[in-house]
C-alpha cells in the first residue's frame, strides 16, 4: 500500500465519528448481523403487508392474474391473425377471445351431456352400492339394523339442530358463486384489453419509472414474460397428458361414456398442483366404484397413481423445470409455500410467479436467461424520447 493510501486511510479514520464504548465492545460480526437482521425483518414485514392487502382485493387480483396467464397463451394466436390476415389488433383479439369462450363452453357442454345422460344409471347404481355396503356392514361386523337406524336418526337430529349454520353456509356458497361470475367477467374484460393493447399499457407503466430504469425494466420483464409463456405451454401439455392417461384407464374399465367428462375434470384440476391431482383421481376412482366393482376401482386407483407418478416425477419436474429454468425442488417448495400462504390460489399462481421473478431478477443481476431475445431498440428509443405535451384548447 502506498504512503498516500495510508495517509488517506488514517485521515478517514480520524474524520470518522467516535463510537461509544459499548458499541466498540460489540464484535464487528455481531454488528453486521444486526444491521442485516433489521433490514431483512423490514422486507419480510413489507411482504406480509402486501400479501394481506392482496387478500382484501382477491376478487380483482385473482381474475387479473388469470387474464395474464391466458394472455400468454392467446398472444401468439392474435399475432398470427394480425400478421397473416387483414384483421386489426382489436378484431383479432376479439376473435381469439370468442374462440376461447366457445371452446370452453363446447367442452363443458359435451362433458355435461354425456354425464347427465347417464345420471339415472349412476344414481341407481349408487343406491344399490349403498345397500350392498349396508348389508356387508351388518353381516360382517355384526351390526344390527337398529344400530344403523339410530345412527341415521342421530345424524338427522344433528342436521336439524345445525340448520341455521347450514343455511348460512348455503348463503356463503351463493355469494361465492356470485364472486366467481364477477371474476369471470373481470378476467374476460381484462384479457381483451391485454390482447388488444397490452404493449401500450405496459409502455405507459414503464414511463412512470425514472428514465435510467426504463430500458432495464422493460428488458427484464420481456425475459419474465418469455418464462411465463413457456410455463403455460408446458403446463397445458402436462395437464393434457395426465387427463389422457386417466381417460384411457376409464376406457379400459368399459366406461367410454365417461371418458370425456373425466378428461375435462382431470385437465382442469391439473392446473392446481398437488390438490388437483388427488381430487380428480378420487373422482375417477369413485365413478368406477359406483358403476363397476370395488376390484376395478382398486385397479383404477393403480392407474391414477401410475399416471400421476409419471406426471409428477417425469413430466412436471423436468419439463416444467426446463421451461421456467427452475430446479424441481424449487417447483415443489414453491407450490407448498404458495398453498400455505394463499390456499389453492397460492398453489395455482406460485410457480408462474416464481418463473417470472426468477427470469427478471437474473437479467437485472447480469445473467441474461434469454440472450436470444436481444435488445428491443424500438422500445428503448421510445423510452428515451420525451412524450409529446398536451395541446391547449
Amino acid at each position: 500500500m502506498s504512503v498516500r493510501s495510508l495517509s488517506r486511510l488514517r485521515s478517514d479514520r480520524e474524520d470518522a465519528p467516535a463510537q461509544p464504548q459499548e458499541v466498540r465492545e460489540i464484535p464487528i460480526g455481531m454488528r453486521r448481523a444486526a444491521a442485516w437482521s433489521w433490514r431483512i425483518l423490514l422486507v419480510l414485514a413489507l411482504g406480509v403487508v402486501v400479501i394481506w392487502a392482496l387478500t382484501k382485493v382477491a376478487t380483482i387480483v385473482i381474475p387479473l392474474l388469470v387474464a395474464i396467464l391466458l394472455a400468454t397463451i392467446l398472444t401468439p394466436v392474435v399475432r398470427l391473425l394480425t400478421d397473416h390476415t387483414f384483421l386489426g389488433r382489436a378484431a383479432a383479439s376479439g376473435i381469439a377471445l370468442v374462440g376461447l369462450i366457445l371452446l370452453v363452453i363446447g367442452m363443458f357442454t359435451l362433458a355435461g351431456r354425456q354425464l347427465f345422460s347417464q345420471w339415472s344409471d349412476i344414481q341407481d347404481k349408487a343406491v344399490t352400492g349403498f345397500n350392498q355396503l349396508a348389508d356387508w356392514v351388518t353381516g360382517t361386523l355384526q351390526i344390527d339394523d337398529s344400530t344403523i337406524s339410530d345412527a341415521i336418526t342421530e345424524l338427522v337430529t344433528k342436521l336439524q339442530e345445525n340448520a341455521g349454520t347450514i343455511a348460512s353456509g348455503a348463503m356463503t356458497g351463493v355469494t361465492t358463486v356470485g364472486n366467481v361470475v364477477t371474476g369471470i367477467v373481470i378476467a374476460l374484460f381484462t384479457l381483451f384489453f391485454l390482447l388488444s393493447g397490452g404493449s401500450g399499457i405496459w409502455r405507459w407503466v414503464v414511463r412512470l419509472l425514472p428514465a435510467p430504469a426504463r430500458v432495464p425494466t422493460h428488458e427484464a420483464v420481456r425475459r419474465g414474460w418469455k418464462a411465463l409463456s413457456a410455463y403455460m405451454r408446458t403446463q397445458i401439455l402436462v395437464a393434457a397428458v395426465d387427463a389422457t392417461g386417466i381417460s384411457i384407464g376409464m376406457l379400459a374399465m368399459g366406461l367410454a361414456g365417461y371418458a370425456v367428462p373425466v378428461w375435462l375434470i382431470v385437465f382442469l384440476f391439473s392446473f392446481v398442483p398437488l390438490v388437483g391431482a388427488i381430487v380428480s383421481g378420487a373422482i375417477a376412482a369413485l365413478l368406477v366404484l359406483v358403476l363397476k366393482s370395488w376390484v376395478l376401482a382398486i385397479v383404477m386407483v393403480g392407474v391414477v397413481i401410475a399416471v400421476q407418478q409419471i406426471e409428477g416425477n417425469v413430466l412436471q419436474p423436468f419439463l416444467m423445470g426446463k421451461a421456467v429454468e427452475l430446479h424441481p425442488l424449487a417447483v415443489f417448495l414453491g407450490v407448498m409455500v404458495g398453498s400455505m400462504l394463499a390456499g389453492i390460489a397460492g398453489a395455482l399462481f406460485a410457480i408462474p410467479l416464481i418463473a417470472f421473478v426468477n427470469a427478471t431478477v437474473l437479467y437485472l443481476a447480469g445473467h441474461d436467461p434469454s440472450p436470444e431475445l436481444g435488445t428491443d431498440y424500438a422500445a428503448a428509443e421510445a423510452y428515451a424520447s420525451r412524450p409529446k405535451p398536451l395541446r391547449r384548447a
